[in-house]
């Protein structure tokens, strides 16, 4: 994949293509370039992620949505996150209101043991032998109806979903307020490797395109089983091509010099690396 500019010393525009980079680290840059005033962390697990955007965005609303009652108990406990003024909601993120089954993955739930697995519960029974530790009801709500009226006034949102088979249902149900979000950084599936009968990334990207956001980037290339992609509104894309073409470049030099030294490092400092600077595989 290539940006338009190959020479870092001339003016970067935005990439014609999805580029292949840490989506995370870009959607952070431009939470600021878009001057988000709201993030939903939909899909929180940990509170890892909306206490990142907290860093990064000081004074704007931070909501994040954890259905798994087991994970949602220890955000009650965590200080930081009401220290840092970030609301957590017991819900899971759909296309409709109700109360739906949902099914709690075996894990150990003590903060920071045990993380990928306590990430794994879905509304989805999982099809990949994944030891259930008990299925409960749990609310399931739309983000638009869960932003309210407020909601549909606010011009500067920005989603982040990982919902575990659920991206579909999760954007479907922000409709009214997808006109408003300038950005979307979502976790999907190219085969059904959660729920047998989840919606893939190719309906997500037509449910995206067809609102007016372009893929911008993902972290796996789009044949991988999963990864995350990052979509922004087409116009936004027009309007800070400088700004998001500098990012780009950026992200995409650092993922060139980390593929040229990762091959010199012992397995275990690799990995380990990986997962502290949160660098995408492969």
């Amino acid at each position: 994949m290539s940006i338009a500019s190959d020479d870092l010393g001339a003016e970067p525009r935005v990439p014609r293509r999805a580029l292949i980079l840490n989506t995370r680290r870009l959607f952070l840059k431009l939470l600021r370039t878009f001057e988000i005033d709201t993030v939903c962390d939909v899909g929180s697990m940990d509170g890892t992620d909306a206490l990142r955007f907290r860093r990064v965005l000081p004074a704007a609303e931070i909501i994040a949505f954890e259905p798994n009652p087991r994970n949602f108990a220890l955000l009650q406990t965590d200080a930081r996150l009401e220290r840092r003024r970030i609301r957590v909601l017991p819900i899971a993120a759909s296309d409709h209101d109700g109360e739906a089954p949902f099914f709690v993955v075996a894990a150990r739930y003590i903060r920071n043991l045990d993380v990928p697995r306590r990430g794994m519960s879905s509304l989805h029974r999982r099809s990949d032998g994944s030891v259930l530790a008990e299925t409960v009801r749990v609310s399931t709500v739309r983000l638009d109806r869960a932003l309210g009226a407020d909601g549909r006034r606010r011009r500067r949102l920005a989603l982040w979903i990982d919902t575990e088979g659920m991206a579909y249902e999760a954007i479907a149900g922000a409709a009214n307020v997808l006109d408003h979000t300038q950005m979307l950084h979502v976790e999907v599936e190219t085969v059904p490797c959660i729920g047998a009968e989840q919606r893939l990334f190719p309906e997500v990207e037509e449910l995206l395109l067809v609102a007016g956001f372009a893929i911008l980037a993902t972290d796996q290339p789009r044949t991988a089983m999963q990864f995350n992609a990052l979509f922004v509104r087409a116009d936004r894309l027009r309007a800070k091509a400088t700004a998001i073409g500098w990012h780009s470049a950026n992200g995409r030099l650092r993922r060139r010099l980390w593929l040229s030294v990762r091959l010199f490092l012992p397995t275990r400092l690799r990995r380990f690396l990986e997962h502290r600077l949160d660098i995408p595989h492969g």
